[in-house]
């Protein structure tokens, strides 16, 4: 083994977090490490039977015991269902909850391996960051797919190697339809957003769904039976930009526009305004504009959908672009606009 390589030793005997994390883990970190991941809880006695240094320990709770303090680790990252109050860990253990984002759990064993045994700081390139960037889907008409849009935008942006939340904030949370699973967010997560304490941010991340895009899980129950509106959503997006765990937060906020959804838009970075090619859609667009001071001062793209259109034609240097009335909402999303309004975003 080349001694200038840090070793990298990840334990989980259950593969808890490991099932959709180990690839993407190993590939990550293949240049710079050798890494080293036991599944097999027969297999772990032998592999710690000849004593190496081993430079990060990830280990899930449940695998975590005082025998490893036998071994030099220099930084372990113990990770757990949830922060047990009052324990007490060796000073080179980590607490961890295994609900995070990955790219946040990357950013801490990037950081445990840039620390030598001194603490110095080694060759490896500090993690690059980013202010988040926040963009809107909004519409003053409803039915016009809102809900496609923003879904389509997040793949788009998630393709440019953006790490990307998906949020739902109108009051039935619409967009969960385009989701891969039926989860639901735990209840409490409505009551951290009324109440916030010291633990808001972590329910926020054990409610966020990792699949081919990072999604907060929608609550099971309409939001204004939960008391959760726009207060609640504000509070999320300056909690999630102070932390700067993601890229792009993109938010499908429904066609309500009132004074506390106008608080929430002065927050977003770029709007997606979106209209139809019909004469209703159109004087709803126009009775909008005319009221200019309810929406946000930032970068907008108008985006013209043609599903429902009635023959009226829009001028081209008017829009952005122009979504075709495709026969199905999975070939929607491809529509080459979204491309370019991620473009946009990340250029």
């Amino acid at each position: 083994m080349d001694e200038k390589r840090k070793q990298l030793v990840i334990i989980d005997t259950e593969m808890s977090f490991l099932q959709n994390a180990e690839a993407e883990i190993i590939r990550r970190y293949a240049d710079q490490t050798d890494t080293y991941v036991l599944t097999d809880p027969e297999y772990i006695p032998t592999f710690f039977s000849e004593e190496k240094k081993t430079d990060v320990l990830v280990v899930m709770g449940k695998d975590y015991g005082a025998w490893l303090q036998e071994h030099p680790v220099q930084h372990i990252l113990l990770m757990e269902e949830e922060v047990g109050v009052g324990e007490v860990y060796p000073a080179n253990v980590e607490v961890l909850l295994q609900y995070l984002p990955l790219e946040e759990f990357f950013h801490k064993v990037d950081a445990a391996l840039r620390q030598d045994e001194a603490g110095a700081q080694t060759g490896l390139p500090e993690k690059e960051t980013h202010n988040t960037r926040v963009i809107a889907v909004y519409s003053p008409i409803g039915g016009c797919g809102k809900s496609l849009v923003a879904y389509a935008l997040a793949k788009k942006l998630k393709k440019l190697d953006q790490k990307v939340l998906l949020v739902g904030c109108d009051t039935t949370q619409s967009i969960s339809v385009y989701y891969p699973s039926e989860m639901y967010a735990k209840t409490e997560l409505a009551e951290k957003l009324i109440r916030p304490d010291d633990d808001t941010y972590w329910t926020i991340l054990q409610n966020v769904e990792q699949d081919d895009i990072s999604y907060l899980l929608p609550f099971e129950k309409n939001l204004p039976t939960l008391e959760v509106g726009m207060p609640q959503w504000e509070l999320l997006l300056e909690i999630l930009k102070e932390k700067q765990d993601f890229d792009c937060i993109v938010l499908d906020v429904g066609s309500v526009l009132d004074q506390e959804m106008a608080s929430l838009m002065a927050k977003i970075d770029y709007l997606i305004l979106l209209t139809e090619t019909n004469q209703i859609a159109n004087r709803k667009m126009q009775k909008l504009l005319r009221d200019p001071d309810m929406l946000p001062k930032c970068e907008c793209f108008l985006v013209a959908n043609e599903f429902r259109t009635d023959g009226m034609r829009i001028a081209s240097e008017s829009v952005f672009g122009m979504l075709s009335p495709y026969p199905a909402w999975e070939e929607a999303v491809e529509d080459p606009v979204f491309y370019q309004i991620a473009l946009k975003i990340t250029e």
